[in-house]
């Protein structure tokens, strides 16, 4: 029993912010190459109300380790003994979750602190890994981690303690985003149905039960990404039966659909004024078209490489958008002159 109270989580049905009039020649962000550390290639996962970001980048040695971008300076955070390690969340208090190499070479979650400047092993549920995906304002950590049978299970982490958050039925569970009302979502196997190849679904976890987001109004859902006051961002799988193809999703309150059954793409965050970010890829040139990062606000998908100024960067093309903050700093990867894949974080310009 988890000893919370998870408070219902409440739709806002107003948006409470909205990106400036869009044009093609408006440029509303600039564009920063976040680089490496010192290999080739950096991911961002997360960013924080500061422009604080974090993720993962190649080090010299050709490994990846945790880093977060602080003031301009990609930072190490280290490793729990490994030779690895990736950030994936960050909050506005400059806490860090993610996964990393113990010395025994097992994968397991960690809450890095700047007030403490340590990386704190989170555990396990019994099993030999775990991964932590997002934190929230309060410090409450979710993810996913492996029982002593090696099935996977969400977790919540609070005060020192790791939490099963059960299935909807099936062997899997992961969580991957908590917001500060403390809800959770994440994806889980539902028992396997006569004809099915493929039988995971988005779950939200609230008031101390984890619920099917096909009750919202879909039952395809594959998987759920990002969640805020303003609903849940994720991608929906074009095809029940497991092909290929999916389509960007937000729920609050029903399901808008992101672009059209030829799109590929997914929304993989949200912020507190429905602004979802992700990637689509061109669909007049079928599904192996071109990728581009993208923006939903209001009704309208934006290419966000129409919305910087690349010409003056280090990019050609922005490829994904992997989180938006709730004042508008957005984080993602692109591909650089060179052709390497580096993290890019875009600050929003002032208006007028």
């Amino acid at each position: 029993m988890i000893p919370m109270r998870l408070r219902p989580f409440l739709w806002c049905a107003a948006i409470l912010a909205s990106l400036p009039t869009i044009s093609r020649a408006n440029f509303i962000f600039t564009v920063t190459d976040l680089g490496t550390l010192g290999g080739s290639t950096s991911h961002a996962l997360a960013v924080n109300a500061s422009g604080q970001v974090a993720g993962e980048a190649m080090n010299s040695a050709g490994n990846y380790r945790a880093f977060a971008y602080w003031e301009g300076t990609m930072i190490d955070l280290g490793t729990l003994g490994g030779d690895y390690s990736s950030a994936s969340g960050i909050n506005d208090k400059a806490q860090i979750v993610g996964t990393a190499a113990t010395a025994a070479s097992k994968k397991h979650a960690f809450l890095f602190s700047f007030a403490t400047g340590t990386m704190i092993d989170l555990g396990t549920l019994g099993g030999d890994y775990s991964g932590a995906a997002a934190v929230n304002n309060h410090g409450f950590v979710v993810g996913k981690a492996a029982l002593p049978s090696g099935s996977s299970r969400a977790f919540f982490y609070a005060n020192g303690v790791m939490y099963d958050l059960g299935t909807l039925g099936g062997d899997f569970s992961a969580a991957t985003a908590i917001d500060d009302n403390n809800v959770i979502v994440g994806n889980a196997d539902t028992p396997l149905m006569l004809g099915q190849m493929y039988n995971q679904t988005g779950f939200i976890f609230l008031n101390g039960g984890m619920h099917n987001i096909s009750d919202w109004g879909t039952n395809t859902i594959v998987d759920a990404n990002g969640v805020s006051d303003a609903g849940i961002a994720g991608d929906e799988d074009g095809d029940p039966l497991g092909g290929f193809g999916s389509t960007g999703f937000i729920i609050n309150g029903s399901l808008i659909n992101i672009g059209t059954s030829e799109d590929v793409s997914s929304e993989d965050g949200i912020n507190q004024a429905g602004q979802a970010v992700g990637y689509k890829v061109d669909a007049t040139l079928g599904i192996f078209g071109p990728q581009y990062a993208s923006i939903y606000a209001s009704g309208v998908t934006y290419d966000l490489n129409t919305l910087v100024d690349l010409s003056s960067s280090n990019f050609t093309q922005l490829t994904e958008a992997t989180a938006i903050s709730n004042n508008g700093y957005i984080v993602g990867n692109g591909t650089t002159k060179s052709g390497a894949t580096h993290a890019f974080l875009l600050t929003p310009i002032p208006a007028p």
